[in-house]
Order: C-alpha cells, then sequence, then structure tokens
C-alpha cells in the first residue's frame, strides 16, 4: 500500500522523499548567481558627482529665499535696504588711489573674462574632437544667458542708489549677470577641460577665488549689492553643471588627452570596473579577477574587454574570456554611421537604427547564436550583463586562447579555404558578416574564426553577401597573392560570383582598417581580382528616394540654422566681446 497522502490545500498525492527540491536555486547559490530586487541600484548608477549635488542644493536654497522674500514684501523691503546701505558704506571708503586700478581690471574682466575662457575651451574641444562637449558648452551659455535675462525683468532689481557708480555697467543688478556669464564659462571649462583626479578639486576652488574677487570688485564699484553676485554665481554655475553631468557623465564621455585615441573606447577602471566585477560575478556567476581593455586598433563601435576569472566557489583560475562593453555612446556613433551614409548613398541596406543599448547588445547576442548553428567558429556566449539599465551592457563570450589577428599570421592554402569556408557557409545559411576586415577574423594554425557580428545580417540580399566575398579575399590577398586566392575561390564560388563581387566593391564598402591595409600594401588588389574576373560593368550602389532628398534638404537647413544660431549665441553670450 502506497503512503502517498493527498494534501487538501495543494491537490495532488506526494510520494515519501520525493517532494520538490530546490535545485534550481541550489544551483544558482553555488554558481553565485544573485538577482537585484526591485528598487536596488545597479552596479553603475547614473549620479550627480558631490560638488553638482552641493552647487544644485545651493542653488535651490536661493531660489526657495527669493520665493520667501517675494511673498514677505516687508522682510525684502528691509533686506534691500540693509544691503543698498553696505553698498554705500564701502563706497565712502573707496580708496582713490585704487579706484582707476580696479576700474580698469573691472573693464578687462567685464569684457575679456567670457571671450578668453570660451574660445580657449572651444579650441581644445575641437582639437581633441570633444563635439558633444562643444554643443553642451555653447548650449549651457545660452540657457544661463536666458534664465538670467528672465530672472532680472522679473526681479527688476535697480543698481545701488546713492552711489557713484564706476565702470561699466548694463541691464538691472540681479542676478548680475557679467558675473553669471563668467561663472559659466568657468564652469564649462572645468567640465570640458578638466580630467578626473587632484586638478578636480583645484580647479573649482580657484575658480572660486576668481569669482568672489570679481564680485568684490563690482560691489566696490557699486556696480552691484552682494546679493547680486552671489545669484548670478549659483545661476551661472548650477545650469551648466547640470547640463555636463546630464548630457555628457564622465563614465561615458571621458575627458582625456591621448591625441589619436579611439573615442569609442570607454575607460573600463574605476567606478565601471568596479562595476563590471560585481555585474558579472552577481548575473553569471563568474568571479573576475581583472579587467582589461584589448583590440585598441580595430574595434570602433565598441569597448573590447579582456576578463581575467577564477572560480566562485574553489577560486581556481580559469581560461580568460572576452567581453564587448556597449553604451549609449556607441548607441549615439552607430546613428550618426547611418545618417552619413544614407545622405551619401541613400539606405543602402538595414540601415535602420538602433533605438535602445539593450537592443544593440540583444542583436549581437542573436547573432552569434544563429552563426554557431551555421557551423560557423565564433566565441561561445556566455550571456548579457547589465552594467547600468538601458545605458551600459556588457557581452561576455569566450576568448579565443592561441588565437591572432588575421592580419598578424601566416596565411596558407589551408588557412585560406577555411576563410573562404566561412563565406559559403554564410551564403548557403542566409548570413552576411558586413564588416569582413583583419581585426574580426581570427587565425590559430588552420582555424579561422569570425569574431563582432553585432551588425550582421539575416537574410541579406544578393549584393551584401557579394561583398562579403570581396572583403575576405581582399584580406586574404594581404597575407598571399590574389592569384592563389581566386584560383581557391574557384572551388567554393563560380567566376561570375568573384566577379559580381568585385564589381560590387567601392571605397564604401571596404570596412576602414581593410583599406588602411590595403593602402599600405601598395598592390592594386581590387584591380588584379578584377582583372583575373569575367568582365562586368560595376554595380551602382548610389539610391535616391524621396526619403533621401528631404533628409538632405532638412540636414542642410538644419545646419545653416545652426550656423546662425551659434553666431547669434556668440554675441549674446558675450564670446564675441561687444
Amino acid at each position: 500500500m502506497s503512503d502517498a497522502t493527498t494534501d487538501p490545500t495543494t491537490g495532488p498525492a506526494v510520494e515519501p522523499g520525493t517532494e520538490p527540491t530546490t535545485g534550481a536555486v541550489d544551483l544558482a547559490l553555488e554558481r553565485g548567481l544573485r538577482r537585484r530586487p526591485s528598487g536596488e541600484a545597479p552596479p553603475l548608477p547614473k549620479h550627480l558627482d558631490r560638488a553638482t549635488v552641493v552647487w544644485l542644493a545651493a542653488a535651490g536654497v536661493l531660489l526657495l529665499l527669493w520665493l520667501v522674500l517675494v511673498s514677505d514684501q516687508t522682510v525684502a523691503r528691509s533686506i534691500a535696504i540693509f544691503e543698498n546701505n553696505l553698498v554705500i558704506w564701502v563706497s565712502q571708503h573707496r580708496v582713490s588711489s585704487l579706484d582707476g586700478s580696479l576700474t580698469a581690471i573691472y573693464a578687462f574682466l567685464y569684457t575679456w573674462t567670457v571671450p578668453i575662457v570660451g574660445w580657449s575651451a572651444m579650441v581644445v574641444m575641437v582639437l581633441y574632437k570633444r563635439w558633444r562637449h562643444l554643443v553642451v558648452f555653447l548650449l549651457s551659455l545660452l540657457v544661463v544667458l536666458l534664465v538670467n535675462n528672465i530672472a532680472a525683468n522679473t526681479i527688476q532689481r535697480p543698481r545701488p542708489l546713492g552711489v557713484t557708480i564706476l565702470g561699466r555697467w548694463q541691464d538691472w543688478a540681479q542676478p548680475a549677470k557679467p558675473i553669471a556669464m563668467a561663472t559659466a564659462v568657468l564652469v564649462g571649462a572645468y567640465c570640458t577641460l578638466v580630467p578626473p583626479g587632484r586638478w578636480r578639486r583645484i580647479v573649482p576652488a580657484l575658480s572660486v577665488v576668481f569669482l568672489l574677487f570679481y564680485g568684490a570688485v563690482s560691489v566696490y564699484l557699486g556696480n552691484a549689492h552682494p546679493s547680486d553676485v552671489l545669484t548670478a554665481m549659483l545661476v551661472g554655475g548650477a545650469i551648466p553643471l547640470l547640463l555636463f553631468r546630464w548630457f555628457t557623465p564622465d563614465n561615458a564621455f571621458p575627458i582625456a588627452y591621448t591625441r589619436g585615441g579611439n573615442s569609442a573606447h570607454l575607460d573600463v577602471g574605476g567606478a565601471r570596473g568596479a562595476a563590471i566585477r560585481q555585474a558579472v560575478e552577481e548575473q553569471l556567476g563568474i568571479t573576475v579577477l581583472d579587467v582589461k581593455p584589448i583590440g585598441a586598433e580595430g574595434s570602433a563601435g565598441s569597448t573590447p574587454i579582456k576578463l581575467k576569472v577564477a572560480d566562485p566557489v574553489t577560486g581556481e583560475p580559469r581560461p580568460d574570456l572576452f567581453a564587448k562593453l556597449l553604451a549609449r555612446s556607441h548607441l549615439r556613433s552607430d546613428r550618426q554611421y547611418k545618417l552619413f551614409r544614407t545622405l551619401a548613398y541613400g539606405r543602402l541596406e538595414d540601415e535602420s537604427r538602433f533605438q535602445t543599448v539593450r537592443r544593440l547588445v540583444q542583436q549581437e547576442d542573436y547573432l552569434g547564436l544563429r552563426f554557431a548553428a551555421a557551423g560557423i567558429n565564433l566565441p561561445t556566449t556566455h550571456g548579457i550583463v547589465e552594467i547600468t539599465p538601458e545605458a551600459e551592457y556588457l557581452l561576455v563570450t569566450d576568448f579565443l586562447e592561441g588565437y591572432g589577428e588575421i592580419g598578424d599570421a601566416e596565411v596558407d592554402v589551408a588557412v585560406v579555404d577555411n576563410a573562404l569556408q566561412i563565406v559559403r557557409r554564410m551564403w548557403d545559411t542566409g548570413l552576411a558578416h558586413r564588416d569582413v576586415k583583419p581585426a574580426n577574423l581570427m587565425t590559430k594554425g588552420d582555424e579561422v574564426a569570425v569574431i563582432d557580428v553585432g551588425f550582421s545580417q539575416v537574410r541579406p540580399t544578393a549584393w551584401r553577401q557579394a561583398i562579403d566575398l570581396a572583403n575576405m579575399m581582399l584580406v586574404l590577398a594581404l597575407r598571399t597573392t590574389p592569384e592563389l586566392v581566386y584560383e581557391r575561390a574557384r572551388l567554393l564560388f563560380t567566376e561570375h560570383d568573384i566577379a559580381e563581387a568585385f564589381a560590387a566593391t567601392h571605397s564604401i564598402t571596404v570596412p576602414t582598417q581593410l583599406r588602411q591595409h590595403l593602402k599600405a600594401d601598395g598592390r592594386d588588389l581590387i584591380g588584379a581580382f578584377r582583372a583575373m574576373a569575367p568582365p562586368r560593368p560595376p554595380i551602382r550602389i548610389q539610391r535616391w528616394s524621396a526619403r533621401r532628398i528631404l533628409l538632405a534638404i532638412g540636414v542642410v537647413a538644419g545646419g545653416l540654422l545652426l550656423v546662425l544660431l551659434v553666431i547669434a549665441n556668440l554675441q549674446a553670450t558675450g564670446l564675441i566681446p561687444s
């Protein structure tokens, strides 16, 4: 007779010793997996630094006090009288021998602080191609100017009464416009020029000392009340800090002075490095011992990383892993690249932009599985790791230990055959890599593997497949001869396939790294392949459409409008002195 019992609350009978186990939970605990509870901060949360928080808090307190004073005219009038009497007292104790010097200093600061600091900062931004910082810098000055003008016209505070005003002045007294613009340009320069480190503490202190001196001179000459200066400093500082921290956070747009570096490569040290270690351990159950950037030359759309890892239970070292960090900066680069291609050539194929970083990393993970299912050699995917929701993700795969870039390898007939076989498999299974270049082809002995399939395509057009073949043959010819590659290609493709591939080849279809290698090689490899293949007219790639025409008109009109706005901005914000 069975000892099974029926639980009235659950229904089915349960045999003794066969109760449900927590095997899945045990496995997760053994691997070190941890699910982040709702509401808990991600490994790398978005946050404002302490200086920004303090400045914004001070600006908020000032705004609150101003609202209180507006609602209580008696208190406001008492403070105004006190400040005016203070300025009168200062004017009565002026030192005549200093009046001329301080007036000249004020005139210089009034006229040249914003142009000198502003143009110096913009020149550095242009030299180091920090275009996003440049746009935010100009925008912050314009917003400060607008807010200052609105506040001044709302408050309508006159200049100190009963005082002989020395030097230049215009507009209402509060906020003091020259001080506000000087503060904005100094804070903007700080946010765009000063890298993290010791100078991040020194520069703000020096800027505050300079602004206090500027404000003290302004009060001494009777141009402003003390609260006018304080209000201007808080308004002029809070707005640029908020805009820069929001649109150009340091973790996504780091400030560095390495000319010729790749802007796609984010810093994987500091807070981000710690977040990567934490996220990989919690989400994949793998202990990360070290995070090291690699592949600086060949990767332009992501940050490639090598992870030194260990078993989470035993602590024993495990084979290194590869990880690709994708962030919003990479998403924006992809959008700009596809916009340029659409304007220059029309929408060639699958040029739709990605809307989120999550979609970008999901695409590469999915395509990696498709390539593996097609029998193509590529690193095995371990999973997607979330660093910052909707902002930064990590795709973790095997590290191809012992493999090297094909551009640095000895290429023989077996390597040529295996590389061409990859293209054959892509053709047969309806895939296209779309970025065949030396950096994306790895070899170990006779083995050939592909990497970086994030922009690959399922069911591509024949034109796109032909481009993959042409680029693969060019990569192989760089390490051998076009004659050898052509003869081996004929074993897998027809001569008409090869002729089509090089008829479709244009400068835009050859990846940048491959173009550089072809130029350094010196041989006319494209011409050599075309000479061996049956003659075929070039395949035109220009695609005209109403969308392309309207987009081009919109970009040109937007560019002209932007130029006019920049000129007006330069004049209004004082970057062009009056």
